[in-house]
């Protein structure tokens, strides 16, 4: 037998093995939020150009097949996991966490597996428990200079092989079994930073093609395929390959009594997580102090960590809706300028809006902590020459989004219907029937936008 190392081992085994009854409380209860939230990304995703663009093209290199896409289409397992994948990442829109997105890589590749095995609601959630762990602590011990040195996307990277953990689970494999899985994922782990302020839409595929990749990667290992069972720290295996400044010891450290994936970032409007804290501080202030315009906005000053502060994410006049959404900038001017509580205010014709693009190059930066992981700040505006901070409440700020996304998208009658079975997920004997909520709440989604303007 191969020789194995312990932090690959012992992540496999928390995958296959740890007792759903022992997932703590806080966690279940917020695991239902994910899927509302997930749920609300993937219906705003699936009605967005890139998502139509790569229908047409599963349709050419796929086919049809016996699964169903999020809008209905005939398409493969794969080609399934790969468009919901698309649908719920390409909108800058779904949760997330420090150089993590299981929302976009994990969720949708399990949702399409246990769909078509017919799982139950319990062991869905279990599965997806155990995925967002591996997720975070996989990013974590990658360390965001995966990103920032060596030019790797984190979530094309760690989100293939917790997927494939979690799709292990869900197929209920062994130790020996997952870990061949990590294995098998970890040689098609991918993503570049390329896309970064230069219009390409790759970014939208990595998480996608890391739940298509990480699934396909627990079928061959449940199939026989044997992976390298030690290719998180192996010297030419994972860490090291991908990142220059690993930590392996946040891999395991207190794994199954302290939950880093209880800790996800929210997201209510469709942009970069280092722009949500100034944007819900935006709309606490318009809230309490009433509407405006973009011409009455004066002087602006950002004051934040040197995470926010990275160049990638400040261009204050980008040329593409991907690299608006990812501009710091032009995301804090957007919502000075339009309420983006509406997710499909974010769009290609604001990014020509002149009012907002004059906003974005006036702002400010400060770095007021070193702390790289500091996603907020303070954010100071010259309307009332004061500053504002928001603090969110989880549970009501995932309900609002979710009802903004089915009342934007005109679907609230089925989007009704959808929130009740997500409230009732654990005594759900087939996750098949969550799912064909959503498709049928995804084809009308994109008929609405396709016949009316809005």
């Amino acid at each position: 037998m191969e020789e194995t190392t312990d932090s690959t081992m012992k992540l496999a085994a928390f995958a296959a093995n740890f007792p759903e009854d022992q997932i703590p409380p806080k966690l279940l209860k917020l695991l239902p939020v994910y899927i509302l939230d997930a749920m609300a990304a993937m219906l705003a995703g699936c009605t967005q150009p890139v998502f139509q663009s790569a229908l047409n093209a599963v349709s050419r290199f796929y086919e049809s097949g016996t699964c169903s896409s999020i809008v209905g289409t005939s398409v493969p397992l794969s080609g399934a996991i790969l468009l919901d994948g698309i649908a719920a990442g390409n909108f800058e829109f779904e949760h997330v966490i420090r150089n993590a997105h299981p929302a976009s890589t994990i969720f949708p590749a399990l949702l399409v597996l246990a769909s078509v095995n017919h799982c139950s609601g319990k062991d869905f959630v279990a599965a997806m428990a155990v995925g967002y762990e591996l997720a975070t602590r996989i990013g974590a011990a990658s360390t965001s200079a995966v990103e920032s040195m060596q030019g790797f996307h984190n979530p094309g990277l760690n989100g293939c092989l917790a997927a494939a953990g979690a799709c292990c689970r869900l197929l209920g494999c062994d130790q020996e079994t997952t870990a061949s899985a990590i294995g098998i994922a970890a040689s098609s782990a991918a993503g570049l930073m390329a896309f970064a302020n230069t219009g390409a839409m790759t970014k939208q595929l990595h998480p996608a093609r890391a739940g298509q990749l990480g699934a396909e990667a627990a079928l061959m290992a449940q199939a026989g395929i044997i992976g390298p069972k030690n290719v998180l720290e192996n010297p030419k295996g994972f860490l090291n390959a991908f990142s220059p400044t690993p930590k392996p010891d946040l891999l395991t450290v207190d794994l199954g009594t302290t939950w880093t994936s209880a800790a996800m970032i929210l997201k209510l409007s469709p942009v970069h997580a280092y722009a949500q804290t100034f944007v819900y501080a935006i709309n606490a202030f318009r809230d309490t102090s009433g509407a405006w315009s973009a011409s009455d906005i004066g002087k602006v000053t950002v004051n934040t960590g040197i995470g926010v502060l990275q160049s990638s994410h400040l261009d204050p006049m980008p040329s593409s809706l991907v690299a608006a959404q990812y501009s710091v900038p032009f995301c804090i001017a957007a919502a000075l300028a339009t309420d983006l509580r509406d997710p499909l205010a974010m769009s290609n014709d604001l990014i020509k809006d002149q009012a907002v693009l004059a906003i974005s190059s006036a702002i400010k930066f400060n770095a007021v902590t070193n702390n790289p992981q500091e996603l907020g700040g303070t954010l100071a505006i010259s309307i009332h020459a004061k500053d504002v901070i928001i603090h969110a409440d989880y549970v009501a700020a995932a309900e609002m989004k979710y009802y903004k996304v089915v009342k934007a998208l005109r679907i609230e009658h089925l989007g009704g219907l959808l929130k009740n079975q997500i409230g009732a997920v654990m005594e759900m004997e087939d996750i098949g029937e969550l799912r064909q909520s959503l498709i049928e709440a995804g084809k009308e989604a994109v008929e609405n936008r396709l016949t009316h303007s809005f």
